[in-house]
Parts: C-alpha cells; sequence; structure tokens
C-alpha cells in the first residue's frame, strides 16, 4: 500500500458503526507516510481524490464518504492557501473540488431531506461555509461558478450558499456569478432562484 492509498484508507474504511477505536488502532498512514508528510504532499492527494472522487470512493458508504471528506475539510484542505505550495497546485486543487460535487454530491443527493438531513447533505450544502478557503479568491470563485453550473439542485444551492458569503470578500464578483446564472436559468425552481436572489447580496442561512 502506498502514501495515497495508506491514506485513503485511514480517512474513508471507518466502519459505520465505529464506537471512536477506529483511530486508536494500528493505521498504515500514520506508522510509515504521515511523519514525512508536506504541505505540497498533501495538496497534491487532495488534488488527485477530489479530481478523481467518483472512481475513488465509488465503493464506500455516503457516511463514509461524509466523514472522510469532513475530516480533510477540518483538517487538511487550508493547504491549499499555503505558500508553501506552488502555484499551480495550489490552483489545481482547488478547480478539483468542482469534480467532488459533480462526481460524488451530484449522483449521491438526489433527494433533498429538509429534517435530519444526512451528513452528506449537510457537508454538500455547508461545503464553501465551513472549508478554509479565500471566497474573495479569482480561483475559488471560478469552482463556485462552475458548481453553480452543474445539473443538480442540492450543488447549486451548495454554490449560491458559498456566493452568499463570497459577497463580503468579493461582492461584485459574486453579484455577476449569481446575475449570469439567473439570466441563464429562468426556468430553475422559483424557490432556487429566491435563495439566489438572496445570496446575491449575502443575505444567507
Amino acid at each position: 500500500m502506498n502514501g495515497f492509498e495508506a491514506w485513503l484508507a485511514y480517512l474513508f474504511d471507518r466502519p459505520a458503526d465505529d464506537d471512536g477505536s477506529w483511530d486508536e488502532q494500528p493505521h498504515e498512514w500514520f506508522d510509515r507516510y504521515a511523519r514525512q508528510d508536506t504541505p505540497a504532499a498533501t495538496a497534491e492527494r487532495i488534488r488527485e481524490l477530489f479530481g478523481h472522487a467518483g472512481t475513488l470512493l465509488r465503493h464506500h458508504s455516503d457516511d463514509q464518504v461524509a466523514r472522510g471528506v469532513r475530516d480533510i475539510v477540518d483538517g487538511e484542505l487550508g493547504v491549499l492557501r499555503s505558500r508553501q505550495v506552488p502555484v499551480v497546485l495550489r490552483t489545481t486543487g482547488l478547480r478539483s473540488i468542482v469534480p467532488l460535487f459533480a462526481e460524488v454530491f451530484a449522483p449521491r443527493i438526489t433527494v433533498e431531506l429538509p429534517r435530519n438531513e444526512p451528513e452528506l447533505q449537510s457537508l454538500c450544502f455547508m461545503f464553501f461555509d465551513v472549508a478554509p478557503l479565500d471566497l474573495g479568491d479569482d480561483t475559488v470563485l471560478d469552482v463556485l461558478e462552475d458548481t453553480l453550473a452543474l445539473p443538480s439542485v442540492p450543488c447549486r444551492r451548495a454554490a449560491l450558499h458559498g456566493l452568499g458569503h463570497a459577497h463580503w470578500h468579493a461582492p461584485q464578483a459574486a453579484q455577476k456569478i449569481v446575475d449570469r446564472w439567473l439570466a441563464r436559468h429562468r426556468d430553475a425552481p422559483q424557490e432556487l432562484r429566491d435563495y439566489a436572489a438572496a445570496a446575491r447580496t449575502g443575505n444567507v442561512m
């Protein structure tokens, strides 16, 4: 098992009924690889995983995927803002967020549950809110616009939520992205268009 495979196994093979003992077990990722890790290597792993998430995570349950991706968001994704990571790697790492939405969130969340929402649905909606990203960054704004263009209501809602927060960092850019989407999707569900109008001015919850 190479370092990438060991990292995936640690993050995503956790049993659904884990009682907290998973982290107490020996894991090849920590035993062989973690101590030699670098910011650039972390960014490369994230880019590889997110860029091919549909294939790499296809055998994992929704709960396993949600927990593993949330661990990355909470613990490692901030590396894509690090100056220790080459610019091209940071940029392509950020752009790999779009296939994560297209290949994982979109096909797995086909029905949104308004109450007791599954962890994967919650993570999708809150991704751009909780991820340590610079919402005023041009590449991140491109990611938000590309995610908004996906033919998935949950992904579009997540992007609009992110754009609502981006309004406070880059108001003109965020408004233009929302306006372009509204102009191109006049047949979108009215509740989504209403949410877009709220996101346009930063009024999202």
